[in-house]
């Protein structure tokens, strides 16, 4: 494979200092935490869409705008299965996230370190995300989590069981609020351990670390960033909108209208009830049209999902395209520094566009598919009759959108493996100023502005 030193710098002499960022391989597990990661945030994107139509469906069934009392009997059960069925899968998802999370920052220090020992050249300094990942806490989503869920689970289980014990015999409650209780001590320990007990070897490894790449090989480093930052400060324009993204802001513009109009149904159809819907015909036209709102949401938000699919497109090939054209001018000696927007993005790491879609949908799929399958088994309440019919096809559902997830996982994993090469080129001739967002807290880690290594830890 062609490592990053073997590409030609450019005839400007920017690269005559020899310290530069460089990605070091991290490892399978590495990259399978880190896909994780990605591809569990696109698939909590889709839970948020999933209950977004829930929403919808619950509206339509307790106003009865679908005019088929069947029909709006069988959307209420399988919006109230979906809610939480969403709920479950929200859980499950954090959980996994957080631990994925742990191991993604954990396994990369790991990689640093056994690189520092092999005797990584010190000109090669890490890149700021590994050093984030070597410098930041690594257990802090695990420990969120767990106190989190402590902090939610554990009055519900103490108060319900004190409930319970003082009223009588009721067992099966009893059981149900020990086991909650339980629950809240055993993510009260996973708060406690992942602060106390999983961040002191992080700690030694990054000691390790910055005793092998000391602080002048961290600022030589960061020395071309802080000169190509200067350089575009005057320089910044307003980019046009590509073609992608006016896809996307279609397609939102699209969902909103649709939303509105779907409102805009309900209160014409349930005009003067207080409390309960009270149906409203009307004879012009145009209040005839806002009455159809149903049909017009359901068309733009079908339209909204073609175009937000006609923009992933667009994109997929823009980015190959950008891709092409660094690979180009790195060949180049004497071709000129690129926009820095497209630095930016090429430098690190990114979710190909399709596998971003991908985990998207399985997570809407499968929480319907899901649903559905356990209302058509008599789990939910009621409308089994309806259901039943289809847990066939609710199973295939499931079992495609479980497909659909590992091929988004499998295909961000190894975008991010063979992106490595290109990643370590452009920051090896031309490096750029990162572009991270904050972080929760409203701060920027040191990591993402400047040198960190030598930085205390605990500081951000």
């Amino acid at each position: 494979m062609l490592e990053a030193e073997e590409f030609p710098v450019s005839a400007d002499g920017s690269q005559a200092n020899p310290w530069h960022w460089y990605e070091y391989e991290v490892g399978l597990a590495s990259e399978i935490a880190r896909a994780c990661v990605r591809s569990l945030t696109s698939f909590l994107i889709g839970l948020g869409c999933a209950f977004a139509l829930i929403m919808c469906m619950g509206l339509l069934a307790e106003e009865d705008l679908l005019d088929d009392r069947g029909l709006e009997k069988a959307v209420d059960h399988l919006s109230r299965m979906s809610l939480g069925v969403l709920l479950a899968f929200v859980l499950v998802v954090c959980a996994a996230g957080a631990v994925a999370s742990f191991l993604r920052e954990s396994t990369t220090s790991r990689a640093i370190v056994n690189a520092a020992a092999r005797g990584a050249s010190r000109h090669a300094v890490p890149s700021p995300d590994q050093v984030r990942s070597v410098t930041g806490k690594p257990a802090e989503a695990l420990a969120f989590f767990g106190w989190a869920n402590a902090t939610l689970a554990g009055p519900l289980g103490v108060i319900g069981l004190i409930v319970v014990l003082a009223e009588g015999d009721d067992a099966e409650s009893a059981l149900i609020f020990s086991l909650i209780t339980g629950y809240a001590v055993i993510m009260a320990f996973v708060g406690y351990a992942s602060s106390h007990l999983l961040t002191p070897a992080h700690e030694r490894r990054h000691a390790r670390v910055a005793a092998h790449w000391t602080s002048n090989d961290e600022e030589q480093a960061w020395k071309p960033v802080e000169q190509a930052r200067r350089d575009s400060a005057g320089k910044k324009t307003t980019p046009r909108p590509s073609i992608a993204k006016r896809c996307l802001y279609g397609a939102a513009g699209l969902w909103l209208v649709g939303v509105l109009a779907l409102q805009m149904s309900v209160l014409t159809r349930c005009a003067g009830g207080k409390y309960e819907c009270k149906k409203t015909t009307y004879s012009s036209p145009i209040e005839a049209l806002i009455a159809g709102g149903v049909w017009i949401f359901a068309v733009l938000i079908s339209a909204g999902m073609l175009l937000a699919v006609i923009g992933v497109l667009f994109d997929w090939r823009q980015r190959r395209s950008e891709r092409a054209e660094l690979r180009t001018r790195l060949a180049d000696p004497a071709s000129d520094r690129p926009a820095e927007d497209l630095l930016a993005y090429h430098s690190q790491r990114q979710t190909h566009p399709l596998a971003r879609v991908g985990a998207t949908l399985s997570g809407a799929g499968l929480v319907f598919s899901t649903s559905s399958y356990l209302v058509g088994n008599g789990l939910g309440l009621g409308s089994e009759d309806v259901f039943a019919a289809y847990r066939t096809e609710s199973l295939a559902a499931m079992v495609v959108s479980v497909g659909v997830f590992a091929a988004a996982l499998l295909g961000t994993g190894i975008v991010g493996v063979r992106g490595r090469e290109l990643r370590n080129a452009l920051m090896r001739r031309w490096p750029s100023p990162t572009s991270w967002s904050t972080d929760s807290d409203g701060k920027v880690q040191r990591a993402k502005r400047g040198p960190a290594l030598h930085k205390a830890s605990g500081q951000r």
